[in-house]
């Protein structure tokens, strides 16, 4: 019994230690950039396993390290949706206010 009930602590406290990890898994290029120098080398990419299998790929200008517009073009995919309530307006449509 006593063994079942350790089995169970120590599994719901692995559990939770990997959902803390999850929450803390840099996303935001600021948190990536960790010497905020605007760029993320690859040492810091080193915290994501995407990142760092993918860094050639993204770093479109091969300078060795990603700027914010490669790193938002990649965590973007390359894809820009405009919001749905921006409409272009027809050639010679009134202006609307």
């Amino acid at each position: 019994m006593n063994i079942t009930l350790l089995s169970l602590s120590l599994a719901s406290c692995l559990l939770l230690a990997a959902n803390a990890q999850a929450a803390d898994y840099p996303l935001e290029f600021e948190e990536l950039d960790r010497d905020a120098s605007g760029y993320i080398t690859p040492d810091e990419a080193n915290v994501r396993e995407d990142l760092n299998k993918n860094f050639a790929a993204i770093d479109t200008d091969g300078n060795g390290k990603l700027n914010i517009a490669e790193y938002q073009a990649y965590e973007g995919k390359g894809r820009f949706e405009p919001p749905e309530d921006s409409e272009t307006p027809e050639l010679g449509a009134a202006p609307t206010r």
